[in-house]
């Protein structure tokens, strides 16, 4: 079926989410909105199908990098298997898994130590070096630049 037709199939059978032409696919919670772009290709659809299953899911917000990757990967599951059979589409695995790709490559380079370099472990909105005991947060950066801040270089413990 043609993406645009799809479109129209998909989007008339939401109706209890707003839908909104943009530039990029992403859910808004806040204002019960799907963004999404206008399907040129298969991809697009699968994309929006995959916003639309934050939605059906009642993903909102998330505490730690494993936590959104987790929403994601419900998300494209969820999508794979009961939103886009609804419609007659296939999602390719190879496009899902690259798009886990960039959250699990962005959760890495979020965990890595500005001092030595070794991954360190994240608790609430910070990051510890169990090599070189550095403490850092790092902004969102799924959108823009990396950037990490130490927060304490050597935490000592008393004896």
């Amino acid at each position: 079926m043609q993406p645009i037709k799809l479109l129209d199939q998909v989007l008339g059978s939401f109706t209890k989410y707003h839908f909104i032409q943009s530039d990029d696919f992403r859910w808004s919670p806040n204002d019960n909105t799907v963004y999404y772009r206008r399907p040129k290709h298969n991809e697009d659809i699968w994309s929006l199908l995959h916003e639309i299953a934050h939605a059906e899911l009642g993903h909102t917000t998330f505490n730690l990098d494993i936590e959104l990757l987790n929403h994601e990967t419900q998300a494209w599951a969820h999508a794979t298997s009961v939103l886009a059979p609804r419609f007659g589409v296939r999602i390719d695995d190879e496009y899902m898994q690259d798009h886990l790709d960039t959250y699990r490559e962005w959760m890495f380079e979020r965990s890595l130590c500005p001092t030595c370099g070794q991954t360190g472990l994240q608790t609430q909105n910070t990051y510890r070096c169990i090599n070189c005991r550095c403490l850092w947060r790092a902004n969102e950066a799924r959108l823009c630049a990396l950037r990490r801040t130490r927060l304490l270089d050597q935490i000592r413990t008393v004896s």
